[in-house]
């Protein structure tokens, strides 16, 4: 398992250093810090202000479950009743009713420890908007293919080699293979990006842990860090042009522009070592930022791909800012991000390997 280290944040790192502006940054964060500032807040430069740490820890799932089938929203009682359903659904990793050693025993070793308390659900039943029935549009035959041809050189099995992903109601550890997730640990490469340290996908889902931002504006630029696998995304907003499409990059190529209120984050340029639900380098993606009070920002996508999905597909969903959810601060507590120390420590990896290693010479032993 990885080892994540609690160090207090002071500096944005990335490799961005705006000589002079030191002052400016910190000045245009102080704006947005309390939670009773007045809106709308502007930057010392005349842009709209989202300078803060945000959490993105919503509970709603991404696709509306079944049982909800042609419902878009909950009444005050159902989302009551959801809002503890969700947050109980942390203490499933630590069940364990199946026999000690076994797939889905290992794969819950991975326990509730790890994982904070899911925030609240919204009141909508999906965080998809976008076809109306809540759920992923259908995927191409070439998404199955290629999705199919990639798994194989992992060695997925069952529903990890499927865009489609893991059915509904089947949880974590369920899925065989050597850890329950029904991928090989022949070498690294084997393994998932995240587990490798690497990359996390863009864009960043809500679920798991690590699920806070931090947003810090320049003229001209806006920088956005991940709390998981601390990646730093340095976005111009200058309207100069996306890099050459022979330049690909882990998470893509991003430029943003202002329209009113709102930031829109235009991304492309992926690169086809990675993929968000089965799209690979064909992915376009739409992120747009509103500023709704001092403790909410509005968090919007839409992701395109005609060889991946047979439409583009939108969700939203709020990012609530840290301070709010600490109750305010007092002088003494400051919001802050923690490091993703990933590599320092990562047991997990070298666990995964082991474990392959013994299972072979478990069956070279049997055959002997």
């Amino acid at each position: 398992m990885s080892h994540r280290a609690l160090v207090r944040i002071w500096l944005l790192a990335g490799g961005f250093v705006v000589v002079g502006l030191t002052s400016t940054l910190v000045s245009g964060q102080g704006q947005t810090s309390a939670a009773d500032a007045s809106m709308p807040v502007l930057t010392p430069w005349g842009d709209p202000d989202l300078q803060g740490v945000w959490a993105n820890d919503v509970s709603t799932p991404l696709q509306r479950p079944s049982r909800f089938a042609g419902k878009s929203e909950l009444t005050n009682e159902e989302l009551s009743s959801f809002t503890v359903e969700r947050q109980q659904s942390r203490e499933n990793r630590d069940r364990r009713d199946f026999e000690p050693g076994t797939v889905t025993d290992v794969g819950r070793a991975y326990n509730a420890h790890w994982f904070p308390v899911p925030g609240d659900p919204i009141d909508r039943t999906s965080l998809i908007v976008e076809p109306p029935n809540g759920r992923i549009p259908a995927f191409t035959p070439e998404a199955f293919e290629r999705f199919s041809t990639w798994a194989a050189t992992k060695g997925r099995t069952g529903s990890a080699a499927s865009p489609l992903g893991r059915p509904e109601g089947q949880v974590d550890g369920q899925e065989g293979g050597v850890d329950g997730r029904g991928q090989r640990a022949d070498h690294p490469e084997d393994r998932r990006m995240s587990e490798r340290c690497i990359v996390s996908s863009l864009p960043k889902l809500p679920g798991g842990y690590n699920n806070h931002f931090q947003i810090v504006q320049a003229p001209g630029y806006i920088v956005i860090e991940h709390e998981m696998q601390h990646h730093v995304r340095v976005i111009p907003l200058d309207g100069r042009p996306h890099l050459p499409q022979g330049v690909r990059q882990w998470m893509g190529d991003s430029r943003g522009r202002w329209e009113g209120e709102s930031l829109v984050i235009e991304t492309t340029n992926f690169s086809d070592k990675t993929h968000f639900r089965g799209s690979f380098n064909g992915l376009h993606l739409v992120e747009r930022f509103t500023r709704v009070d001092a403790r909410t920002v509005s968090y919007e996508f839409t992701v395109e791909d005609s060889t991946t999905w047979e439409q583009p597909w939108s969700a939203a969903y709020p990012l609530r800012s840290l301070d709010s959810l600490m109750d305010g601060i007092d002088g003494m507590q400051i919001p802050q991000m923690f490091e993703y120390a990933c590599h320092e420590g990562n047991y997990g990896l070298t666990g995964q390997l082991a474990g392959s290693r013994a299972v072979d010479r478990a069956e070279i032993g049997a055959t002997r």
